[in-house]
């Protein structure tokens, strides 16, 4: 498989995990011309490990990450492991209430 392939197929998978989205350079020009996908920028093909950077938009990161391990999965190239590395938050996943299984009355 070509690596560009692979990252096209990489970020088709992951434009369906809810809470999750390509880490990008903050300064990404926005000229129509240039033809290139800026979310190529974060994932990272190598022999053995496939990197990609995210911004998570939707806590508790945990089950999000989850998700997008079985969603990645069966799309990685034979024999690599998957690493994904957050490296932002997104102010709405701060804004958001975050769902929880622990029910607490306030002040306790």
């Amino acid at each position: 498989m070509v690596s560009g392939t692979v990252v096209e197929e990489l970020l088709a998978a992951l434009r369906k995990v809810p809470g999750l989205r390509p880490a990008t350079p903050a300064t990404v020009p926005s000229l129509a011309w240039v033809p290139w996908d800026w979310d190529d920028l974060a994932v990272t093909v190598g022999p053995e490990v496939v990197e990609i950077r995210l911004v998570a938009t939707k806590l508790p990161l945990p089950p999000v990450l989850g998700h997008a391990e079985e969603v990645l999965g069966p799309v990685l190239p034979p024999g690599t492991r998957l690493r994904l590395v957050v490296t932002d938050l997104d102010r709405v996943a701060l804004d958001a209430p975050v769902e929880s299984e622990v029910d607490h009355p306030m002040g306790s």
